[in-house]
């Protein structure tokens, strides 16, 4: 009995220093004149980090989801083991760009595949490429956020950072910061041109970008579907 007391003692006390700290930052932030800058969001998150660990702690530990190729994963605490290809194929290519509000069905997976081109137009290396193809599997196993509510979302970019930290190891892919930036450009200026694509009575401009979206459309096809074309474009950066 008195090692459950305890127990509850130290998660009880362990959720208070979190209140404090949410509350100091709470304070800071509302002090701040200009947006959070990546110091002070940083550390949100990763309070929102710990908070996430208490909570699971609480009840057993994080879940487990399955996948398709039959295997489990625990996205919140994911083993580079567990990291499939093929079950990042099949999910991107069900899961849809914009929460599915654009003009048509356009799914994670394709887009995946233009920012891997881009950033070879660009000059990336390999690996960059391969995370180009890569940068949103996380998506498959805790799906996505809009990238107006993941601002203000606690906990999600955690969550998200730390699973594309087991993508990356699962993948043995050794990214320079330069890489990381390079990937992130790319990911920004083909979702802009997505964007204005799906969204034609809206205010977003088409970025300019080193791979024509027009003809790398033409030259990839609809013939067996997206997980096909992101498992076609895996195989041709050595990934299978």
């Amino acid at each position: 009995m008195d090692s459950l007391d305890d127990a509850d003692s130290a998660f009880e006390s362990g959720i208070e220093r979190l209140e404090r700290e949410v509350a100091t930052l709470e304070r800071t932030i509302r002090a701040t004149d200009e947006d959070v800058d990546a110091e002070l969001r940083s550390r949100f998150e990763a309070v929102a980090g710990e908070l996430q660990a208490v909570l699971a702690e609480s009840n057993g530990g994080h879940g487990m989801i399955n996948t398709r190729t039959g295997r489990t994963i625990t996205p919140l605490a994911a083993d580079p083991d567990d990291v499939s290809l093929a079950d990042i194929a099949h999910a991107l290519s069900n899961l849809t760009r914009f929460t599915g509000h654009g003009a048509e069905f356009y799914s994670v997976a394709r887009h995946a595949v233009h920012v891997s081109y881009e950033v070879e137009a660009r000059g990336g290396g390999p690996d960059a490429v391969r995370w180009g193809l890569l940068h949103d599997a996380t998506e498959a196993y805790i799906a996505d956020v809009p990238a107006p509510v993941k601002r203000s979302l606690p906990g999600y970019t955690h969550a998200e950072a730390e699973l594309a930290a087991v993508v990356r190891k699962a993948f043995d892919l050794d990214l320079s910061s330069a890489d990381e930036r390079l990937v992130d450009s790319a990911d920004g200026d083909v979702g802009r041109y997505e964007l204005a694509v799906h969204f034609p009575d809206s205010v977003h401009e088409k970025p300019a970008l080193e791979c024509d979206p027009a003809d790398l459309e033409r030259r990839l096809g609809v013939d067996g579907g997206d997980g096909e074309l992101f498992r076609r474009r895996a195989r041709e950066l050595g990934f299978e």
